[in-house]
């Protein structure tokens, strides 16, 4: 366990270390070294048109690795009192899940005694369910003083992982309006990256000393909306604690929305080593202006396939299936899933009823 520091300590440097927004003369002195591609390769050449569809022939190399996926859904862990946890593990492994995680509001609303999380430790064990994440919908670069705030939730819910032998929490770099799910024009600024960078940087000062991974997850909404941008944010934090979780339908936009193997080989290309785990949604693009509806898992316009042979090189992987919308929907997307992963041999951990 790492030890904590109180409040007023660790944010009494965060100016001091350029948490707070950065002045236009220093923004406009911080240039790049050297510019970088980043985005799929032209298919006909620079002249020809927005390059939205696909090549003729994209590599899709099917081989299975050697990682069994273990399933997790929107059926998080909970630690409301009284929770009967040998119930709630026996029922997810009876509908195939045998993974969960946490949403951290409700996780950190309540502390435990120590007997009740050796219980949940004991019944994780008993069921086989690995309890692996504690993710944090929050907003480390929103208007102050509410960034401070969500970095302590971060902080405090990395020290929750630490109490309960998890592998990671998972959050956000966010947005410049204080909801992170709303697109600031400044969020892709340099403005916006400085913030994030620091932000992530006071939080493993924080926590120097834990094996906690910290997650981020891309959206589309804040600066990581690419794999490019994530491997950066690790190089620019330089903490090899940061990962990603990776949600690959949240990055992705008109220009890609037909171009999903091209964009599946190259972010798991781009991310080797750092993918945490993985979100899994599928989408479509059904309308005249470019907006994209979630789907079915196994419907729509992601290469199923590819993503689960990508998934199965990963060690230890574990895919959250999520955004449906009823119990026998998540039951109908992990059928597809299971029936796609036995068509190409990757494997999926445990079975369902």
């Amino acid at each position: 366990m790492t030890k904590n520091i109180s409040r007023r300590k660790f944010f009494a440097g965060a100016a001091a270390s350029g948490f707070a927004a950065a002045s236009a003369s220093t923004i406009a002195a911080q240039t790049p070294a050297a510019p970088k591609r980043v985005g799929l390769p032209d298919v006909w050449g620079q002249d020809f048109l927005y390059q939205w569809s696909p090549p003729e022939h994209v590599k899709r190399d099917l081989t299975p690795g050697p990682g069994v996926i273990r399933l997790s859904n929107s059926q998080d862990i909970t630690n409301k009192e009284g929770t009967d946890y040998a119930n709630l593990f026996k029922s997810m492994r009876e509908g195939g899940w045998t993974a969960c995680e946490a949403a951290s509001a409700a996780w950190l609303s309540r502390k435990m005694p120590d007997s009740e999380v050796r219980e949940i430790k004991a019944q994780l064990k008993a069921h086989d369910v690995v309890f692996y994440n504690i993710h944090c919908a929050g907003n480390i670069i929103a208007p102050d003083p509410d960034a401070e705030l969500w970095q302590r939730h971060i902080i405090d819910a990395i020290h929750a992982a630490e109490e309960m032998d998890l592998r990671m929490i998972l959050t956000h770099t966010g947005s410049m309006y204080p909801n992170r799910n709303t697109a600031h024009p400044l969020n892709w600024s340099r403005q916006a990256w400085e913030r994030s960078v620091n932000a992530l940087k006071n939080i493993c000062k924080a926590t120097a000393g834990s094996k906690i991974k910290v997650a981020i997850e891309p959206v589309n909404t804040e600066a990581i909306n690419n794999p490019w941008a994530m491997r950066r944010l690790r190089e620019d934090v330089g903490d090899e604690r940061i990962m990603c979780g990776l949600d690959i339908t949240n990055m992705v936009f008109a220009g890609t929305a037909f171009r999903m193997s091209e964009l599946l080989n190259t972010t798991f290309d781009l991310l080797e080593g750092m993918i945490a785990y993985i979100h899994a949604k599928d989408f479509v693009w059904d309308g005249m202006l470019p907006g994209l509806d979630w789907a079915m898992n196994g419907t729509g316009n992601m290469d199923y396939e590819l993503f689960l042979a990508h998934i199965s090189r990963i060690k230890d992987p574990i895919m959250y299936v999520e955004f449906l919308n009823s119990a026998e929907e998540y039951q109908q997307a992990q059928r597809n899933i299971r029936a796609i992963a036995a068509k190409i041999g990757v494997k999926i951990y445990g079975t369902q009823a």
